[in-house]
């Protein structure tokens, strides 16, 4: 590349500004220049017209206040009919166009359609003129060109019965046009434009002139942008012309114009010279900026060159050598070069301090990078890096690449009750346990919070198997972390591939589900990835997206099941179920479809559709006079927690005109298991408004007296789970026994689910269960016919048959 020194650069530079600057305002100057004759010509057009109007309404101001008096003078407004104004008129024809300068003259009456008089013959395309004249009985003016071109103005006369004559006058224009030429001291023509081109009907003295000169203009310009442009400019004989135009009429496809010739030689002459002394001036600007620009640009260049030359030896790390062949300081007056090399010298000592501290700084970048900062294991940069260089490797060899996805159990609890800072503390612990346990070989990625990915190569997947089992065991024994021991168990997610065209994400993907799979055993368990999981994902991601079908397109239905109070047979309530009829898939039962409300975040809007419609179905059993009945709604974890909730109920009972004694809200018992006092606030909300409380599926979960007791509950439900084994299983039966026993002493109602037999029913009845609630007394009912069934399973006393 050639080398072009800084200060050519400079110089270059900023005679290029200097030269775009001068030449922006030289052509602004010439620019403003051009636009004043533009104005000053417009302006000229302007006077044309002005003038030219003036002269016109003065001619036909004057031929209609001369008529007017002549018919006054001759009495016309005193006289029957027409006959002595003609005689007057024809007498007096020849001094009315001596003195008025009147070429023709016409007069009209409404009884005939020959003129009365006429000194000329008259055009057949005036009629109009003279037509309008009578319809409108007012003065009218127009311009006519045959050979020549003359102001007409018609007046209408009436003489003593009303009747009415127009009376029109010819009046040339070349006196006009004269009076232009002088009045604007320029050549003045009117002209025909028509299919042979442009001729001259009359002009100024200079006539012939100015007719070679339009003529010759023709050869010059385009005779149709002649005509529709109202200003021109020409040259002839190298003598420059304005042509201004001033359109008269338009006749049989002929246009009339006038044309006014301006010379316009002095004023170029002058634009000119004004020219030239711009273009001096800018060039001796420009030659004495470039002598200014040279002479204050040479010394700065020749420093800033030394120091270019001394840069590369900071390159090779030659700081010492680098500050030596810096220029040396102006003695006189210090400028930016000065300031460069004060620079130049702190830069060179601050680089050779921070040499030393690169490499390190270096090295941990690339740690954080590629490694988590809390446990000191790969991270999922890393694991990305790994994943794509081992499943590449595939092709060359016969092992099985596989990959172990965990997640501490119950870790979330840990940090929501002892705080973050010791859930790190267990999350070290955790990596030190992987790292004891695996392979140096093995790669050990903490993936995102508490959970961990393995990636190993094995013989076969059995090994993935085994080696899961041993994590499992050696996470189930307890962390000690001070005082405090913890126990946290592991899921675990296992896919593996000898596919190497697989990639990264999809094998993570697939342990990453197959984990979710483990945790939904219950924890504490392997699960390994499989087609048929897949499929199931898929499955559940389908049924996701129905389901937000079904509750915009209503296709859920409310059914209820009857709760029999078992001494005496007779209804107490009833529980309402929710149920989904598909337009795909039929009924769906609750099972398939009730845990992906949960999982999709549904179940809250779902809920208040369901407790919307058992608010409307009790006010029809009401209606129907079921007014002892209480119904029973199911809560979800979220509806308890939504804090809309309350104000959601009294709104719906206000609605309804209901109390809400007649409803049982009832949560599940694993519900109640998480966040107990959050959970205990929310029940005493709904207490306070008046709700019934019920605990369901009792037994299944993690109760106990303690918190029980403190719950303002009003019902335990028996899971049918153990209803339907009281009979062939102790354990069960015991398990039912002690629980009536126990709640009963609490004062609580008990309601026994699934019941389906009568040995079923009677050992709950001799037992003192309140209520029973299964197939044996009903099935599930659907609400749009629920009051019909009722009295149909209802005896005269009101107990069930």
């Amino acid at each position: 590349m050639r080398f072009f020194s800084f200060n050519t650069k400079i110089i270059g530079l900023m005679l290029a500004l200097m030269l775009v600057l001068i030449v922006l305002v030289t052509s602004l100057s010439l620019q403003r220049l051009n636009e004043s004759f533009t104005e000053q010509q417009q302006l000229k057009q302007q006077q044309v017209t002005q003038h030219f109007l003036q002269y016109q309404l003065l001619l036909q101001s004057q031929q209609q206040a001369w008529f007017e008096s002549f018919a006054e003078l001759a009495s016309l407004p005193q006289q029957q009919g027409f006959s002595g104004f003609l005689a007057e008129l024809s007498q007096r024809y020849d001094a009315l166009s001596l003195h008025l300068n009147i070429e023709s003259l016409w007069l009209f009456s409404e009884q005939s359609t020959e003129a009365l008089f006429q000194s000329a013959p008259f055009p057949a395309a005036l009629m109009p003129m003279v037509e309008q004249t009578y319809r409108e009985q007012r003065p009218q003016s127009r311009i006519y060109c045959a050979a020549h071109c003359s102001s007409l103005v018609s007046v209408p006369l009436s003489d003593q019965d009303g009747n009415i004559a127009v009376l029109i006058s010819s009046q040339t224009l070349a006196g006009v046009v004269i009076a232009l030429g002088q009045a604007l001291q320029s050549e003045v023509a009117i002209v025909r434009f028509d299919e042979q081109g442009l001729s001259v009907l009359s002009a100024t003295t200079t006539a012939i002139d100015f007719a070679k000169i339009i003529i010759t203009a023709l050869a010059q310009l385009n005779a149709e942008s002649l005509q529709q442009a109202t200003m021109t400019g020409l040259t002839l004989n190298e003598t420059p012309y304005f042509v201004h135009q001033l359109p008269l009429v338009t006749q049989e496809r002929q246009q009339y114009a006038i044309l006014l010739l301006e010379d316009i030689a002095a004023y170029q002459a002058a634009n000119n010279t004004f020219k030239w002394q711009l273009i001096a001036l800018a060039l001796i600007c420009f030659l004495l900026f470039f002598w200014l620009a040279y002479w204050l640009t040479r010394r700065l260049t020749g420093r800033l060159l030394q120091i270019s030359f001394a840069l590369p030896l900071l390159a090779e790390n030659k700081f010492r050598p680098f500050r030596e062949a810096l220029p040396k300081p102006s003695a006189w007056l210090s400028d930016e070069v000065d300031r460069l090399h004060k620079a130049s010298e702190t830069l060179s000592c601050k680089l050779e301090l921070l040499q030393d501290n690169i490499a390190a700084k270096t090295r941990e970048l690339e740690n954080m990078a590629m490694f988590d900062l809390l446990t000191g294991l790969a991270n999922r940069n890393m694991l990305q890096f790994h994943l794509k260089k081992s499943i590449a490797g595939l092709s060359a060899s016969s092992v099985c690449l596989g990959l172990l996805f965990l997640d501490l159990d119950q870790f979330k609890r840990v940090n929501d009750i002892r705080g973050h800072e010791q859930g790190d503390q267990l999350l070290i612990e955790a990596a030190n346990r992987l790292r004891q346990t695996l392979a140096p070989t093995d790669l050990i990625c903490r993936f995102g919070g508490d959970e961990f990915v393995i990636v190993t190569e094995v013989a076969s997947p059995e090994l993935l198997v085994a080696l899961a089992n041993t994590l499992i065991s050696v996470f189930q024994e307890p962390m000690q972390l001070g005082e405090e021991q913890y126990q946290l168990s592991v899921s675990i997610g296992i896919s593996c591939t000898h596919d190497a065209h697989l990639k990264a994400d999809d094998l993570v993907r697939q342990a990453d589900l197959a984990m979710y799979q483990a945790k939904a055993q219950g924890g504490n368990s392997l699960h390994f990835y499989s087609q048929q999981m897949f499929d199931a994902y898929q499955n559940r991601l389908a049924l996701e997206s129905e389901l937000k079908q079904a509750l915009l397109q209503q296709q859920f239905l409310l059914y209820a099941q009857p709760k029999i109070r078992l001494q005496d047979q007779q209804l107490q309530g009833l529980e309402v179920l929710l149920r989904w009829q598909s337009p795909s898939r039929g009924m769906v039962p609750p099972d398939e479809f009730i845990a992906v409300l949960e999982y999709a975040n549904l179940m809250v809007p779902v809920g208040y559709w369901v407790i919307e419609q058992s608010f409307i179905l009790m006010t029809t059993l009401r209606q129907a006079g079921f007014t002892e009945l209480t119904l029973a709604i199911n809560l979800s974890a979220a509806q308890l927690n939504d804090p809309d909730l309350p104000v959601f109920l009294q709104q719906q009972l206000q609605h309804q005109q209901l109390s809400a004694a007649l409803f049982e809200l009832e949560l599940t018992e694993s519900l109640l298991a998480n966040s107990i006092g959050e959970t205990i606030t929310a029940m005493q909300r709904l207490k306070a408004l008046g709700f019934r409380l019920a605990i369901d599926d009792f037994g299944t979960g993690y109760s106990s007296l303690s918190y029980l007791r403190q719950m303002p509950v009003d019902t335990i439900k028996i899971d049918k789970s153990f209803v339907f084994g009281m009979l062939d299983n102790q354990a069960d039966f015991d398990i039912i026994t002690s629980t009536i026993a126990m709640v009963r002493k609490l004062g609580l109602e008990v309601v026994a689910e699934g019941v389906e037999t009568q040995a079923q029913c009677k050992a709950l009845l001799q037992h003192h269960c309140d209520i029973g609630q299964g197939y044996l007394f009903a099935k599930p009912l659907p609400a749009v016919d629920l009051v019909a069934q009722l009295k149909h399973c209802l005896d005269d006393k009101g107990c069930w048959r």
